[in-house]
C-alpha cells in the first residue's frame, strides 16, 4: 500500500466519524463495516475475525492466496524492458494486481492521467525538476517514469521489501523507506510534484494531516500534490452503514477500522468538501476530478501556495 503510515490510537474494528468541517471534533464511534467489502457474508466474516483480532491477518493471508494463484507465463520482462515484480507484493496494491496485466496497465494508465492533469493546469511533467512517488509501493506508477530524461524521480514507502524491489529494478529512482509517521528524508522544497494514490484511503484523520502537512514542507512553492479518496461513488456501493453514510453526505469524514491504519483493512470515506475545507485547507484547490481514475476514486490536484498565506 502506498505511504502506509500506521497509526497507534485507533481501535481495530470501530470507525469515527470526523465531526463537520471546521469543527474538529469527533462524533463517537459507530457499527463495525469492512472497508473494501460490500454488505453480506464477508462484512459478517470480518467482523468475527475481528472480535478475535483475526481481521488483518485474514486480509494478509487473501492476499497470499492471490499471489499464490497469480501466474506470470513465463515472462519477466514486459515492452518497457523492467523486470515485473512477484506476485506476492502486486497482491499488496489491491486484489486485482496479483493479475501482472492488470497491474502494469493500471500503473500505465495513472501515470498517462498524472500527465494528462498536469498539462491541462499549464506544468509540463517532463519539465519538471524533481517528484516523488509517495507510497510507491512495488513501482506500479513510479516504473513508468524510466522515459523522463531530466527529472529526478524519487519513491518512497513504509514497506521495505517494496523498496528493496525497486531499488534492485528501478534504478533509475532513488527509493527510501520512510517512517510511519513524518518527517520524510528529504529537505524543504524539494519537489515540484508529490502524488499519493491510495495513500490518504487508508489512514486516520490524524495521519492524513500529519502527512499532508508533510508534503506541504517538500513541495517548492507552486508544486503540485495530487492525491486519491474514495468519495460519493464509494460511498454509494453499499460500503456504509446508514449512519455513516449520513454522516458522509453531511460532509464528515469517515474512517473504517482504524487499528489497521496504514493497510488495505482500514479505509477512509472523503466529502469533497471535507477535503477543501479541512485537509487541504492549507493548499491551494487546482482541480477536482470524481471518480476519475480506472479504480473510480476522486482525484484532487492541489497546489502549495507560492507565497505564506497572511497571518
Amino acid at each position: 500500500m502506498p505511504g502506509r503510515p500506521t497509526g497507534t490510537d485507533s481501535r481495530l474494528g470501530r470507525s469515527y466519524l470526523a465531526g463537520p468541517a471546521g469543527s474538529g471534533r469527533r462524533n463517537g464511534y459507530v457499527a463495525r463495516v469492512t472497508g473494501p467489502a460490500r454488505w453480506g457474508f464477508r462484512r459478517r466474516l470480518l467482523d468475527q475475525l475481528d472480535r478475535v483480532h483475526l481481521a488483518a491477518p485474514a486480509v494478509r493471508l487473501y492476499e497470499l492466496g492471490l499471489a499464490a494463484r497469480s501466474r506470470l507465463h513465463g515472462a519477466s520482462e514486459v515492452a518497457d524492458g523492467l523486470p515485473v515484480p512477484p506476485a506476492r507484493l502486486r497482491a499488496q496494491v489491491g486484489p486485482l494486481h496479483a493479475d501482472p496485466a492488470f497491474f502494469l496497465e493500471s500503473g500505465r494508465q495513472q501515470a498517462e492521467l498524472i500527465e494528462r492533469v498536469l498539462a491541462q493546469n499549464g506544468a509540463a511533467l517532463e519539465e519538471l525538476g524533481a517528484l516523488l512517488d509517495f507510497g510507491c509501493g512495488c513501482g506500479r506508477v513510479l516504473r513508468q517514469w524510466a522515459r523522463l530524461p531530466h527529472t529526478r524521480v524519487h519513491g518512497c514507502d513504509i514497506d521495505e521489501r517494496m523498496i528493496d524491489w525497486c531499488r534492485e529494478h528501478l534504478d533509475f529512482a532513488q527509493v527510501a523507506v520512510n517512517s510511519s509517521s513524518p518527517p520524510l528524508g528529504y529537505d524543504a522544497g524539494t519537489f515540484d510534484l508529490v502524488y499519493a494514490f491510495s495513500v490518504f484511503t487508508h489512514l486516520t484523520e490524524e495521519s492524513q494531516h500529519a502527512w499532508m502537512a508533510e508534503c506541504r514542507r517538500v513541495l517548492r512553492p507552486g508544486g503540485f500534490l495530487l492525491i486519491s479518496t474514495l468519495g460519493e461513488h464509494y460511498a454509494s456501493l453499499d460500503r456504509l452503514a446508514p449512519s455513516e453514510l449520513a454522516a458522509f453526505r453531511s460532509g464528515q469524514l469517515v474512517v473504517l477500522y482504524e487499528g489497521a491504519s496504514g493497510r488495505s483493512l482500514c479505509s477512509a470515506y472523503h466529502p469533497p468538501e471535507y477535503v477543501r475545507a479541512r485537509l487541504a485547507a492549507e493548499y491551494e484547490l487546482v482541480s477536482f476530478m470524481p471518480a476519475a481514475d480506472d479504480g473510480r476514486h476522486d482525484l484532487h490536484l492541489l497546489r502549495k501556495p507560492s507565497t505564506p498565506a497572511a497571518a
